[in-house]
């Protein structure tokens, strides 16, 4: 799907600009290659740059699903635990907030959300007890049904989901990082090969 993608709009443009016809090179109507080229370096910039622009942080001991909000494998959220305040990245959420609930088997990992926040997240009716003042409360919690490994993400683009490594099936990388790689890879063999 990907290699179509990036194929097509480039054939369009290609067949779309005029020819040289004196150019031997385009006796058949065809572009030059190193314009040819012009556009592949070009797509592959523009490629790099959605890929750096939609991406997040990796935190180390964590599993970064990408965005949306952590689910479980029959597709619920979890219970959380959220501090009333911002945090500058991911990996401060992750490794000065939350992993200090990493001794706790029901500790599932984090999300970071666009607007900083930092969302611990844990199994049904297992959110530890935090001292809190009821008229200045410095942490908001919510019950949800979620339970056991994360195995999936929402698909809201309001956060990003991340597994804590003791949890996780893939106890180093990330996921972001392994199809960032993949598809790197697959650019490049595509651009050697054409």
């Amino acid at each position: 799907v990907f290699l179509l993608l990036f194929y097509h709009p480039f054939d369009i443009l290609v067949t779309d600009l005029p020819v040289d016809s004196s150019d031997p090179e385009n006796r058949k109507g065809k572009m030059p290659m190193r314009n040819r080229f012009m556009f592949q370096v070009l797509g592959f910039a523009l490629l790099l740059l959605a890929i750096h622009a939609n991406a997040q942080d990796d935190v180390e001991g964590y599993t970064n699903f990408g965005r949306g909000s952590c689910q479980d494998q029959r597709g619920k959220m979890y219970s959380y635990l959220q501090r009333i305040m911002t945090f500058p990245n991911a990996e401060t959420c992750g490794r000065q907030e939350c992993e200090r609930f990493g001794n706790l088997e029901a500790y599932r990992g984090f999300e970071f959300s666009v607007t900083k926040r930092c969302t611990c997240l844990f199994d049904i009716d297992e959110i530890p007890a935090v001292p809190n003042d009821e008229n200045d409360p410095k942490y908001v919690s919510k019950m949800d049904n979620g339970n056991g490994g994360v195995t999936g993400v929402s698909g809201t683009p309001g956060a990003w989901c991340y597994q804590f490594g003791r949890n996780s099936g893939v106890m180093n990388g990330s996921m972001g990082g392994f199809f960032t790689a993949t598809l790197l890879s697959l650019t490049t063999l595509y651009m050697v090969l054409w």
